[in-house]
């Protein structure tokens, strides 16, 4: 019981730091640029031009081939751990969740204010989306406040 509670923390924090270095490295940085990965870095970048616009919520939605590749995911994880694989399953969900109600619902919260800077302030920081914690770890967390600096690195 407790090593099953165990691997689905795991598979929760393992899928939000994989999330972390596919926003750093795909979404902003060097590996959008690769033949396979481009796509994903054009949907994001799209996704920041209409990010609390009023077309926000048609760049929230996944497409199919994202959708499949989650169950995938799943279902192999599944195989070599139960627990994990929820874990994993639960972060998607729970992101998934929390991003679509920072863009329309809740701006005021921690984790709503630590996505909007990255989006209206630095791109460059606050890639973790949901977990501040994982930018502190990874020295991309964004320490000044909303109004000391001008809205210049956006993209």
């Amino acid at each position: 019981m407790v090593l099953g509670i165990g691997l689905g923390v795991a598979g929760f924090f393992f899928t939000s730091v994989m999330f972390y270095l596919n926003h750093r490295f795909v979404g902003h940085g060097p590996l959008g640029k690769w033949p396979l990965l481009h796509h994903i870095k054009r949907l994001h970048l799209i996704h920041h031009r209409n990010d609390y616009n009023d077309k926000r919520n048609n760049h929230l939605k996944l497409p199919f081939w994202a959708k499949f590749s989650f169950i995938l995911v799943f279902v192999l994880a599944s195989f070599a751990s139960l627990p994990f694989a929820l874990g994993y399953i639960s972060y998607v969900f729970y992101y998934s969740w929390l991003h679509h109600r920072m863009h329309n619902d809740n701006r005021a919260g921690r984790c709503s204010n630590h996505h909007y800077v990255h989006h209206r302030k630095s791109a460059r920081h606050n890639f973790s989306g949901t977990m501040p914690f994982i930018d502190k770890i990874f020295g991309t967390y964004y320490k000044k406040s909303l109004t000391t600096e001008s809205n210049n690195d956006i993209l």
